[in-house]
């Protein structure tokens, strides 16, 4: 596990950490005001206590959003959903204010077992992540 603190960037955009491991990496950025968690990778057994160390680091910035983007996941395992859920739901009643969460999922493989357990009913997900940045 590697965490590297990186210099800021332009416009508003900083890079604050990311954790490799063999499964995959999950990074944290700061861009305008919002946390942007970006995972890549299997979001698995082994990925999600760092996932979720990672939300709950971005969580402690201030920022009104978190984004988790999973446009780079190639595979969802239940303990993934529950750290999303998990995430969603305790952001949500974080604060006051509370802290609102945003899902980027795309492609079947991240997405598909999220319709099946209709976690897609419950979390905010969106397609792309200027749409989520958007909506912050």
């Amino acid at each position: 596990m590697d965490e590297s603190q990186m210099a800021a960037g332009k416009g508003g955009h900083e890079r604050l950490s990311r954790v490799d491991s063999p499964a995959g990496s999950v990074g944290l950025e700061r861009s305008d005001g919002v946390a942007i968690v970006r995972v890549t990778g299997a979001l698995d057994l082994a990925m999600a206590p760092k996932v979720e160390q990672v939300i709950d680091r971005a969580a402690r910035l201030g920022c009104p959003v978190v984004v988790i983007d999973l446009t780079g996941t190639n595979f969802l395992a239940s303990v993934g959903m529950a750290v999303l859920l998990r995430a969603h739901r305790q952001l949500n009643q974080a604060g006051p204010p509370p802290i609102g969460v945003r899902v980027v999922a795309t492609g079947r493989t991240v997405l598909r077992p999220l319709q099946m357990t209709r976690l897609v009913d419950e979390l905010d997900l969106y397609a792309t992540l200027s749409e989520a940045l958007r909506a912050a």
